[in-house]
C-alpha cells in the first residue's frame, strides 16, 4: 500500500504545474469559513446550501489554517487516502473476489485523476467518507454470521451524517431502504432502525438551530429549497460525458462479464448487486445537486473501482492483465489532463473558475457585497454579504410576504454595512424601493453599482 501512497502523489503533480485557479465553489467555502469565524451563523445569518456539517468544518479550518487553499489540498488528500485504503480492506474483508489483491485501490487512485477539483475539500468529499462507512456496514451484513443490530444503527448513521455533509446525498436513503429490503431482507423492526438512525444526525442540527432560533431557516434553506433550486452549471454535460464515459463502460463490461463469465457465490452475487445499485442511486445525486461539477461525482469511485477490478480477475493471462494496467495508468490520468488543458482555453471555464483580475478597481478595504452568482469581486475585496448564495437567495426571498422580505433586508444591510454593492442581476432598487434610509444611503454609480455615501 505504500506504492499506491506514492502513486496518489506522484499521479497529482501534473495537476499542480498547471497553475489551475481557485474555483468558484471553493471561493464560496473560504468565505463561509470566514463568515463562522466572525459568529454568523449558518443558514440564519449566512444564505448557502451547503450542509451545516461542511460549514462547521470550514469554520474550523478557517480558525486553523485560514481556509487556504493549501489546507484543502492537504485534508482532502487525507480523506483520499483513507477512502482509498478502507475501500480495498472492505472488499477483502467482505471476500469480494477468490484472492485478496490492491487492485481496487490502484485503480481509485487513478479515478481521483480524473478532474482536478477532486483533491479539493468539498462537502461532497467529506460526506462520501462517511457513505462509504455506511456501505461497509451494508455489505457485511451480506456475511452469513453478521450482527445485524449494530450493523443496520451504524448502516443509517453513517448514511445520515453524509447527508448532513452534503444534500444531494439524501438520494441514497432510498437505496439503503430498498437494499435492505429486497436484498438483505430486512424485518419491519429493523427497517425503523434504520430509518430512526439515519435522521438521528439531521436531527441533531435542527435541535442544535431550535437553541439558536433558527430552525425554521435551517429546515427551510437545507430542505424545502435544497430540492427547488435550479442547478448553477460549472462545466457542461459534454464534459462530463468526456470525463466519465470510459470509466462507466469500463464498469458496465466488468459488470456484465462477472455476471456471465464468474460464478459466484451467494454472498457475492448479493455484493454484486447492491454495488451495481449503489452506483446507479450515486449517479441519480445529479438531480439533487445543486451546483454541477466533475467533484459531485466522487462517489461513484468505489463501485467502479469494484467492477474494474473484476476485468483483471477474469482474465488469467498476466499479459492481458499488465497491459489493461498500464492502459488504465496512461489512459484515465491523460482524460483528466487534457480536460484541464481544453478547458482552460475556454471561454466557458470562466463559469467555474474566479477571475483573480475582477475587482481590481475596488478600493482596498472596502467591504462588498455581491447580488449575484458570480463571486470574483471577492477575491480581492472584503465580503460584506449573507447572500453566498443568490440564486438560493432570490428563492428564499420569493417565498416570504412582503413585510418580511423588508425587515430581512433591512436587518441584513444594517448588520453588514457594505461600502460597495455590485448588483449585476438589478435587484437593490427593487429591494430597497420602501426602504428610503437606505436608498438614499446608497449612490447609484452605474454598471450595476451602488456606493455608500459618506
Amino acid at each position: 500500500m505504500i506504492g499506491i501512497f506514492f502513486l496518489l502523489i506522484l499521479l497529482r503533480i501534473p495537476y499542480y504545474l498547471m497553475d489551475i485557479p481557485i474555483t468558484q465553489p471553493e471561493l464560496l467555502w473560504q468565505l463561509l469559513g470566514e463568515r463562522m469565524t466572525a459568529g454568523n451563523l449558518h443558514f440564519a445569518d449566512t444564505i448557502d446550501s451547503t450542509g451545516p456539517l461542511s460549514a462547521l468544518v470550514y469554520g474550523i479550518n478557517q480558525l486553523l489554517f485560514e481556509n487556504s487553499l493549501l489546507s484543502f489540498s492537504l485534508i482532502s488528500f487525507l480523506l483520499i487516502l483513507f477512502q482509498i485504503f478502507y475501500t480495498n480492506e472492505l472488499l477483502i474483508r467482505v471476500n469480494a473476489y477468490e484472492e485478496s489483491n490492491y487492485l481496487p485501490a490502484f485503480i481509485m487512485v487513478i479515478l481521483y485523476q480524473l478532474s482536478f477539483d477532486f483533491m479539493t475539500l468539498s462537502p461532497a468529499l467529506m460526506g462520501n467518507t462517511f457513505l462509504l462507512l455506511a456501505m461497509g456496514q451494508l455489505l457485511r451484513l451480506t456475511s452469513v454470521n453478521a450482527n445485524t443490530v449494530p450493523a443496520v444503527l451504524l448502516m443509517g448513521f453513517w448514511a445520515g451524517i453524509a447527508f448532513c455533509f452534503h444534500f444531494s446525498y439524501l438520494a441514497l436513503l432510498p437505496f439503503f431502504i430498498l437494499t435492505g429490503l429486497l436484498v438483505n431482507g430486512f424485518t419491519f423492526q429493523q427497517l425503523n432502525l434504520l430509518v430512526t438512525s439515519y435522521l438521528l444526525p439531521f436531527a441533531a442540527c435542527a435541535v442544535f438551530y431550535f437553541w439558536q432560533d433558527a430552525l425554521s431557516e435551517f429546515f427551510r434553506l437545507y430542505v424545502v429549497l435544497g430540492v427547488k433550486i435550479q442547478a448553477l452549471y460549472h462545466v457542461a454535460i459534454k464534459d462530463l460525458l468526456y470525463i466519465f464515459s470510459l470509466p462507466l463502460l469500463l464498469t458496465l463490461f466488468g459488470y456484465f462479464l462477472n455476471n456471465t463469465m464468474h460464478r459466484m457465490n451467494v454472498n457475492q452475487q448479493k455484493q454484486n448487486q447492491l454495488l451495481f445499485l449503489y452506483l446507479l442511486f450515486n449517479i441519480a445525486t445529479f438531480f439533487l445537486m445543486e451546483r454541477i461539477s466533475p467533484y459531485q461525482f466522487v462517489s461513484i469511485f468505489p463501485p467502479i473501482a469494484y467492477f474494474t477490478t473484476h476485468l483483471f480477475t477474469i482474465s488469467s493471462k498476466r499479459m492481458m492483465q499488465q497491459s489493461m494496467a498500464y492502459g488504465l495508468l496512461l489512459i484515465i490520468p491523460f482524460i483528466g489532463y487534457s480536460w484541464v488543458f481544453y478547458q482552460k482555453n475556454e471561454p466557458s471555464f470562466e463559469r467555474y473558475k474566479v477571475n483573480i483580475d475582477a475587482g481590481r478597481d475596488i478600493p482596498k478595504d472596502s467591504s462588498v457585497m455581491v447580488l449575484d452568482d458570480n463571486l470574483d469581486s471577492y477575491n480581492q475585496a472584503k465580503a460584506a454579504s449573507p447572500y453566498l448564495n443568490f440564486r438560493l437567495t432570490r428563492l428564499y426571498f420569493e417565498g416570504m410576504d412582503e413585510r418580511e422580505r423588508k425587515v430581512r433586508i433591512y436587518r441584513d444591510l444594517k448588520r453588514e454595512s457594505p461600502d460597495l454593492i455590485i448588483d449585476e442581476t438589478q435587484v437593490f432598487h427593487l429591494w430597497t424601493k420602501d426602504i428610503p434610509h437606505y436608498r438614499f444611503l446608497y449612490e447609484n454609480e452605474g454598471a450595476g453599482r451602488y456606493r455608500k455615501i459618506r
